[in-house]
């Protein structure tokens, strides 16, 4: 192996979307759908201004929601809830059949219940040492 590099991907460089073709190219000959999607979503007020939004993919049939963030102004509003309708609309839409996501903080729980989620289970000594909880829902499947 002598010559190789192995390094981490600057800023810019176009290198995402070539190893995302290679990674759809190699799905397509094995016929599976295991390629990760990542997407965006963006929460805007009424003049076009960014003030939240969110981050999630859709690998075989599953949407994952990585991140989710409210501009601190802006938070207590209802935005938070909003996102996660719209995250499982496009989940919907993506034609998954589980949503998910960790959580580390239960007080949203009663509240995500009466949403149709669920606690699948917990996670000691995870993401900063801290205990998280995996939160899953099944989603309509369209026909």
């Amino acid at each position: 192996m002598s010559g190789l590099t192995i390094r981490d991907m600057e800023k810019g460089e176009e290198f995402a979307e070539w190893f995302s073709e290679l990674l759809v190219r190699e799905e397509e000959e094995r016929g599976l759908e295991l390629h990760r999607q990542e997407r965006y979503l963006v929460l805007t007020n009424e003049i076009g201004d960014w003030i939240g939004g969110a981050r999630y993919s859709v690998c075989g049939g599953v949407a994952q929601l990585l991140d989710m963030a409210i501009a601190p102004e802006e938070r207590d509003r209802g935005y938070g809830r909003a996102l996660l309708e719209a995250f499982e609309e496009r989940a919907n839409e993506a034609d998954a059949h589980l949503a998910e996501f960790w959580i580390e903080d239960l007080a949203a729980e009663p509240v995500l219940a009466t949403l149709g989620w669920r606690r699948l289970m917990s996670r000691e000594n995870y993401i900063g040492h801290h205990t998280w909880y995996l939160m899953e829902k099944n989603l309509a499947v369209r026909g």
